[in-house]
């Protein structure tokens, strides 16, 4: 009988698939991962970065409420596309400069579309209204 003498070899085991599968194991966690919570962020709304600056130029003032309801210098527009479009043409005929103040809890989707109908209305600028600023 030929029996080997001594130690048994050690197995060889490959590092580098090794490191593979473990980098794919790493991209597919971040890759699904959900970064759709995001309630730690604590966002505040901005006032004005001058105080004491006024506007240069008179604006029309565009306001939206907590429900996402709009107004043109404190008139209820119509909540009907084709009715608000025609009134805001014809307010913004005299006047091309915008404002657009929003509540704290508008949806930003609200802020975005009624900006958005500003422009396809006609307004040359449209800007946002900021906390310090006063409301006609």
């Amino acid at each position: 009988m030929n029996f080997r003498a001594g130690a048994p070899a050690a197995p060889d085991v490959p590092l580098t698939p090794l490191i593979d599968v473990v980098f794919l194991l790493l991209l597919f966690f971040i890759l699904t991962t959900s970064f759709r919570d995001l309630d730690f962020l604590d966002l505040q709304l901005v006032a004005q970065t001058r105080p004491g600056e006024t506007d240069a130029q008179p604006c029309l003032r565009l306001a939206l409420d907590a429900e996402g309801a709009a107004y043109l210098d404190r008139a209820r527009l119509p909540p009907a596309a084709d009715a608000r479009a025609a009134q805001l043409r014809r307010a913004f005929a005299g006047a091309p400069d915008v404002c657009v103040h929003a509540h704290a809890l508008t949806p930003h989707g609200a802020v975005v579309a009624m900006m958005a109908q500003a422009r396809a209305a006609g307004a040359d600028a449209v800007r946002l209204g900021t906390l310090g600023e006063q409301l006609p």
